[in-house]
């Protein structure tokens, strides 16, 4: 499988979350309500396999330098808004907490602007980083794996495509 590099994110807090990009996280949650794995520090490289321009059939994100298996299912995650998105999910949250109404205008107006016209990349919220790739058929539930390397989780993988 020979997978692109989109981008890169950093890492600084210990979980990797996966969501829909437009839905927008809650804020009065102790545990996330989407797929996500704890992880080390570090920077993260998101990953698309396309056997077919602009369909990607599988999303993945993992460390930098890593070569990882595929692990354990942990979820599942419902796409309403054809787009599959990764954050560091207690940085990005903390962005989120510290400015709230900023985060839903961002959400409505520049991340929907950015997801009109890409078909995969990154958009920054404050001085957090959301990235994203389109789902191959828009709308589903996908699900998702996590991604090891020997006892690690180095990262997690969606399956757009079987």
């Amino acid at each position: 499988m020979q997978w692109n590099e989109v981008t890169r994110l950093d890492l600084s807090g210990s979980r990797l979350l996966i969501k829909d990009a437009m839905t927008m996280l809650d804020t009065g949650v102790s545990e996330p309500e989407w797929p996500s794995v704890t992880c080390a520090p570090g920077e993260y490289v998101l990953e698309i396999y396309v056997p077919q321009p602009f369909n990607a059939h599988r999303v993945r994100i993992r460390k930098t330098g890593s070569s990882p298996e595929t692990g354990n299912s942990i979820g599942e995650v419902s796409v309403d808004h054809a787009f599959v998105a990764f954050v560091d999910y207690e940085s990005f949250l903390s962005a989120v907490r510290a400015d709230e109404e900023a985060y839903e205008e961002w959400t409505g107006m520049e991340l929907d602007d950015e997801l009109a016209v890409n078909f995969s990349g990154e958009i920054p919220f404050g001085d957090q980083k959301l990235v994203y790739v389109k789902s191959v058929g828009g709308d589903g539930v996908f699900p998702v794996f996590e991604l090891i390397e020997g006892d690690a989780t180095v990262g997690m993988e969606c399956v757009l495509v079987d």
